[in-house]
């Protein structure tokens, strides 16, 4: 029983795991009993049967032997009695010297009474036997003309029809006690569970939505309560690292971003300045990269560290998720003339309402963006292609590039900050943060991002939910 639960136990949860295990439990209970009782009652019913047989046979000898009746008064005797028990009754007794039926209730039944002789053992002078659905009690009598088996066999079925009617009543009381165990079993492990269901329930609401919160519960005695006791623990240590993180961040902010600003503003009066010096502009470029680049980053780890540590840092509201792809695609051309992005309306929904989502419009432009840029950075001919449609209850934006395909060990990697595939990033500038960001934003707004390696390049899919479908 143990190996079926195991096979079992990783598809349900633990409440139909409790209900499973009360179920075989109390089941092979039931099962076990029920079957001892058949098992029982026959052994009864055999025995009583048997006991009937071998009275037939001491009355039988008593009138052939003791009272010396004749074979027509004996067979008027034994068509009298016992004929509601005994069916197919037949009684024989036999001269074991001369092997001679000197009695017999139906004659005809001789040759089946020698067949049973074969199963009487001799060295006894009291037994049962029995051959296929027929049992037989035999006797071994002696008197002064010699010795002699009484033999009465008869086939039991009133005790066939009662175990039957047994067995038929056990298996309706199985089926129905298995039922109403079932149902007792999930009523108590959901009894049981309502608790941890209720903790479940604040937890969600707890967070990330309100992490000053903490879980109520009615017994902080008992395991549940001290689990509970021991989460309201971990949420107050938890709303101090989002407090310290959140401090962190606004303060990180202003300290990094104005003197990065001053410094870019001051490389590039120099490079204005030095611009008919070649031994120094040079030089002044690169610095300006350099600096461009960094504040590309800092600006992407705040805004990842925002993400994380602030759910309400994303208001949402009900906008076109087509026209903040079109205004993504032309924020990024203005910086990136030398790119070209190909969008693909064939899928486009004729009813522009399928098209409005729930989200925020800045967020999904940086989304949109980081995607189009990855792309292009790493397709064979600086192109993306876009294709907006509509597949059940969401709205679908796939970007697609033709170039290197990301390899099936490293798609369930390229989604955690700072990483960076070797087989498709070498060589490409980036800080392995921009898919992180995506990601983040993506979940924020319920939706999915898949990536699907192509033949030639890579397909992202992102998909969002649709408020009017």
């Amino acid at each position: 029983m143990r190996s079926i639960l195991e096979k079992i136990n990783f598809k349900l949860n633990i409440r139909g795991q409790l209900t499973l295990q009360v179920l075989l439990l109390v089941g092979f209970l039931f099962m076990f009993f029920s079957v001892s009782i058949y098992f029982f009652s026959k052994l009864y019913l055999e025995k009583r049967f048997y006991k009937k047989l071998q009275d037939r046979a001491l009355t039988t000898s008593s009138l052939f032997f003791d009272f010396q009746a004749n074979n027509i008064e004996i067979q008027k005797i034994v068509e009298n009695t016992e004929r509601e028990y005994l069916n197919e009754e037949v009684i024989s007794i036999i001269d074991i010297k001369r092997n001679l039926f000197v009695f017999s209730n139906n004659f005809k039944k001789e040759e089946f009474h020698r067949l049973l002789l074969v199963r009487i053992d001799p060295n006894t002078s009291v037994g049962n036997a029995s051959l296929g659905a027929y049992k037989m009690a035999y006797l071994k009598i002696k008197d002064n003309s010699g010795e002699y088996w009484v033999m009465v066999s008869a086939v039991d079925k009133i005790g066939e029809e009662a175990l039957a009617d047994l067995k038929n009543i056990l298996f309706i009381m199985s089926i129905v006690a298995l039922l109403f165990i079932g149902f007792l079993g999930w009523y108590l492990a959901n009894k049981a569970l309502a608790p941890i269901s209720d903790i479940i329930q604040q937890l969600d609401q707890i967070f990330p939505k309100n992490i000053s919160k903490r879980i109520i519960h009615t017994n902080f005695g008992d395991e549940i309560g001290q689990m509970a006791e021991t989460i309201n623990k971990l949420l107050h240590r938890a709303e101090n690292a989002v407090f310290t993180q959140k401090m962190f961040v606004a303060n990180i902010s202003h300290e990094l971003k104005n003197p990065l600003t001053k410094i870019f503003t001051q490389i590039e009066l120099l490079e204005m300045k030095y611009k008919n010096f070649p031994e120094f502009h040079e030089q002044i470029v690169s610095l300006r990269e350099d600096t461009l680049k960094l504040n590309h980053l800092t600006h992407s780890l705040l805004q990842l560290a925002n993400i994380f540590s602030d759910e309400n840092a994303l208001p949402l509201t009900e906008i076109r998720l087509d026209e903040v792809v079109f205004d993504a695609v032309s924020e990024f051309k203005k910086w990136n003339s030398n790119k070209n992005i190909e969008i693909d309306l064939e899928n486009f929904p004729e009813d522009e309402k399928h098209l409005i989502v729930n989200g925020n419009e800045e967020a999904l432009k940086v989304v949109f963006k980081n995607l189009i840029d990855n792309a292009c950075k790493f397709s064979s001919n600086q192109t993306a292609f876009l294709n907006i449609s509509i597949k059940q209850n969401e709205v679908k934006i796939d970007i697609i590039n033709d170039g290197i395909p990301i390899p099936e060990n490293e798609l369930t990697r390229i989604f955690q900050p700072f990483y960076r595939s070797d087989s498709t990033a070498r060589g490409k500038t980036g800080h392995g943060v921009g898919l992180a960001i995506v990601k983040q934003i993506v979940e924020l707004h319920h939706g999915r991002i898949e990536v699907l390696p192509l033949t030639s390049g890579n397909l992202f899919e992102v998909s969002i939910p649709n408020l009017f479908f």
